[in-house]
């Protein structure tokens, strides 16, 4: 387990640059996404699932819906990580984006200003990564984790809203790759 803000990475299936026959090295990263209101501050796996406890922060003097908080993970193999061949371009694999949903007993919630928070409904399997780098060639496989959109509400109640989000990250919407040079960092030798 490791926790830090801003980047940090968790090293899976053994060591760096190694491969073995059921599965490839893999890293998760939370993306650093200075303008966004909400920032992961930490992923947690455990067992089988890679994102089992995310969490986040309200960095405003605002409330936040959580229902309109989507995460967003994208998988992909990084340049010249291929098991055999070659590999001048970065291969997506998958990318999911999904609603934050709090912690709460009871019902939706809002997420309070400066509020932290764990996330435990989000799914990403060792077994789906192994599968992953067996049908995209990759000896190593980088996962980035971000916000993708954000709401707030008028209040600390939950409200139910229509149209765009309050705050979106272009670059979630413009490309595959959650950030170019965490990517470009993440190549093979």
């Amino acid at each position: 387990m490791w926790v830090a803000k801003g980047t940090f990475a968790l090293w899976l299936f053994g060591l760096a640059g190694c491969a073995s026959q059921d599965g490839s090295l893999a890293t998760v990263h939370a993306v650093l996404q200075k303008d966004a209101p909400v920032q992961i501050v930490s992923i947690t796996p455990s067992g089988d699932n890679e994102l089992a406890t995310v969490t986040i922060k309200n960095t405003t003097d605002r409330y936040v819906q959580d229902m309109n908080i989507r995460i967003t993970w994208t998988v992909f193999r990084p340049v010249n990580c291929a098991a055999s061949g070659s590999a001048p371009r970065i291969q997506q694999a998958t990318r999911m984006t999904t609603s934050a949903q709090l912690q709460s007993i009871w019902r939706d919630r809002v997420l309070k200003p400066h509020e932290q928070a764990e996330i435990t409904s989000l799914t990403l399997s060792r077994k789906s990564l192994q599968e992953m780098a067996k049908t995209y060639n990759a000896r190593k496989l980088r996962v980035q984790v971000g916000i993708a959109q954000v709401a707030f509400t008028t209040g600390n109640d939950f409200t139910s809203r229509n149209g765009p989000p309050d705050w979106r990250d272009e670059n979630v919407v413009r490309t595959n790759i959650l950030d170019a040079e965490d990517a470009a960092r993440a190549a093979c030798p």
